[in-house]
């Protein structure tokens, strides 16, 4: 009978670490990560650093996490069982696995919000103002008379 070797997608997973984590364990974590896809039969493609993040909503009351990414190939069935692995794990505070088509083009999921352009608020041009004239009550009460002789 023939092997029939499972069909292995494409991946990316984002998850986000508790920012109590200190530097060296933040790397072990992520090679736990990757030691977990290569258990269950996949390969990392590629990784992208972890960065502290602000959330944009509190995670357990959290407000900062570490966030990072990371590009694999697996089959099916250990995606499935990497994403209830990661639910168990105490350090990772939100995670999530998306299937990357071959020939979509790949969105980045970190931005340097930094270098992002900063939108400039618009601020109309002055009005020139004229130097207002002077009028004699003379000219201003003839006006007037005028007005209420039209009433």
């Amino acid at each position: 009978m023939e092997n029939i070797e499972p069909k292995m997608e494409s991946y990316e997973l984002g998850f986000h670490l508790l920012l109590e984590l200190e530097e060296g364990q933040i790397g072990e974590k992520v090679q736990e990560i990757e030691g977990m896809i290569t258990r269950l039969g996949g390969a990392v493609t590629s990784s992208r650093p972890v960065k502290k993040q602000h959330l944009s909503y509190p995670i357990d009351h959290k407000r900062y996490s570490y966030f990072g990414a990371l590009n694999f190939k697996m089959p099916t069935e250990g995606a499935d069982q990497l994403r209830d692995g990661l639910k168990l794990d105490e350090t990772v505070l939100r995670s999530l696995i998306l299937k990357v088509k071959e020939n979509q083009k790949v969105l980045r999921s970190i931005r340097d919000h930094s270098a992002k352009p900063r939108a400039r608020t618009h601020t109309p041009p002055k009005a020139e103002s004229k130097p207002k004239e002077e009028i004699k009550p003379e000219v201003m009460e003839k006006q007037i008379e005028e007005v209420i002789s039209n009433i």
